[in-house]
């Protein structure tokens, strides 16, 4: 298959300097042919569409508008050349075989759900590859193992194993993509007793910058593999398949509550203490909690979820939770639900434009929690300055992730993950700034907002010896330093096995888009 490709992209180069027609006009006929200017990506493109018939989306047709939807409006905004989407593995291969030994650039795209623009897509330069017709879902006879395409969602997944009283370790919302959440990490409502989505990858099929295609495994290439949990593949390969492992689940309990902001400072130390003690104590219950900032004012919001629950009355709080329940709520929203319909239940429109940044926090202190409150009202208020007379849609938010000492010891299994963290580290409060607004004429006012608040957050931290500085991948903005976060063993191991996955550095050099180890 890999031979065949050279020979017949060396053909079909020549062909093209020779001007024969490849299929998609040239000078002023119709397409977006323009020539001897053609741009290298328009000639990948006509390479890919020659070799992998029907697998090349061009601009002019409808399809291309349903691989250009992203979640964030940034991203939507971005128009590659084509987008590929291929229908199988040895499409793949045979793609990522052009693109590299062509020097053309490209992005991948699992599900489009990245906040900053270019995260999982490109410009007129390059190529996007869509992996959204990979989207098989396969349980193991055993109902050990799932394996799912990358272009799978999470409640494609969870729609087809709730009606089997199965599950896996995934994402929280719908709609997110299967490969950009688990290889990013993947924060899930089982994280607490077997941690994160990346954790939980049986093995991986891989296709390397050379087209080769590998499995990573605890038994097969196994630096590879513990470099894919957590390293982003933008670095390594694209991911074709994930074995994900399975248990036995049946519904969940969870609540949902909004509380006035007033009750600041009796919320955020019942928080802290679930972090330090209650979760630990039960490691079936996820939480978060943060601030959201609407018209009226300020609200303060916490979804609380546990994969065991005792009893099957909704009305009857799991043990780490019931602080909460003496706290007058404006609302309170407890229910057995299955995972689908949890999936649903949180999930933001598309068409927004959209931000993300965090840090993390030493867990120890209720106090720096509250103080970081009114750094985010400072940032509220500076965006809301910069806000035109007539844009009314700008939603801040401020959430408190916990990373408790009971997930950071689930991480550990298996050789443990590439993000630098054990229980030493712990416990530990993911910082997370987010916003959603649709004026693009504030886009640099967010970011700089955004980036200063991040910065305050960090110097208070410090000033207290309550920073950790570990930066969330599925969550940080395009200017953090995501692996530097990791901490310098971890660096140096991923760049190790980066190099020898990928040689010449060809990844690094023309996949574009999201977070690089160098």
């Amino acid at each position: 298959m890999r031979l065949a490709a050279v020979v017949l992209c060396a053909l079909l180069l020549a062909v093209n300097a020779n001007g024969v027609d490849t299929g998609r006009g040239k000078g002023k006929g119709k397409g977006k042919g323009k020539g001897k200017d053609d741009n290298v990506s328009t000639s990948g493109c006509d390479i890919l569409s020659a070799v992998l018939p029907g697998q090349v989306v061009w601009p002019e047709s409808a399809s291309y508008g349903i691989s250009n939807k992203y979640w964030s409006q940034r991203q939507s905004e971005i128009h590659p050349s084509c987008f590929l989407t291929p229908t199988d593995t040895a499409s793949v291969s045979v793609a990522m075989e052009i693109l590299t030994s062509n020097s053309i650039p490209f992005a991948v795209k699992s599900g489009g759900h990245t906040a900053f623009a270019k995260g999982s897509n490109i410009g007129p330069e390059g190529v996007t590859i869509d992996l959204r017709l990979l989207n098989t879902i396969s349980v193991s006879p055993d109902r050990q193992t799932v394996a799912v395409g990358p272009g799978n969602r999470w409640a494609n997944i969870s729609s087809t194993l709730d009606p089997l009283g199965l599950a896996v370790v995934g994402g929280r919302v719908s709609d997110p993509g299967v490969g950009g959440l688990t290889l990013g990490g993947g924060i899930s409502y089982f994280s607490g007793q077997r941690g994160w989505a990346c954790d939980n990858v049986r093995a991986y099929e891989v296709v390397l910058a050379s087209g080769d295609i590998v499995t990573a495994s605890p038994i097969s290439n196994a630096d590879l593999y513990w470099a894919l949990r957590g390293g982003a593949a933008t670095n390594l390969g694209i991911v074709t398949r994930f074995d994900l492992a399975s248990f036995e689940q049946g519904p969940l309990w969870a609540n949902t509550l909004l509380f006035d902001a007033s009750l600041n400072s009796t919320l955020i130390p019942l928080f802290q203490n679930l972090t330090v003690h209650g979760l630990p104590s039960d490691p079936g219950a996820h939480t978060y909690f943060g601030f959201v900032r609407l018209p009226t004012g300020y609200l303060i919001y916490s979804d609380q979820f546990h994969a065991n629950p005792s009893s099957s009355d909704p009305n009857q709080v799991p043990a780490a939770f019931e602080p909460f329940a003496a706290v007058p709520a404006l609302v309170r929203n407890p229910r057995m639900s299955n995972l689908t319909s949890l999936l649903h239940a949180i999930e933001q429109a598309y068409g927004d434009r959209q931000i993300w940044m965090n840090v993390a926090v030493r867990g120890t202190s209720a106090q720096l929690l509250q103080d970081i409150v009114p750094l985010h009202e400072a940032h509220v208020n500076r965006m809301l300055g910069a806000r035109g007379a007539n844009e009314t849609t700008i939603t801040p938010y401020l959430t408190f992730q916990p990373i408790p000492v009971n997930v950071l010891d689930a991480m550990q299994v298996n050789g443990g993950n590439a993000l630098g963290l054990n229980r030493d580290d712990g416990p530990l409060v993911i910082i997370q700034s987010a916003t959603t607004w649709t004026n693009p004429l504030l886009d640099d006012a967010v970011e700089m907002s955004t980036r200063v608040f991040l910065n305050d957050v960090q110097a208070l931290a410090k000033k207290r010896g309550l920073y950790h500085g570990f930066v969330y991948m599925n969550y940080a903005e395009n200017t953090q330093d995501v692996f530097g976060s990791y901490g310098a063993e971890s660096l140096q191991k991923l760049r190790g096995v980066a190099k020898k996955y990928d040689p010449n550095g060809l990844l690094q050099d023309l996949w574009k888009g999201y977070f690089k180890l160098w």
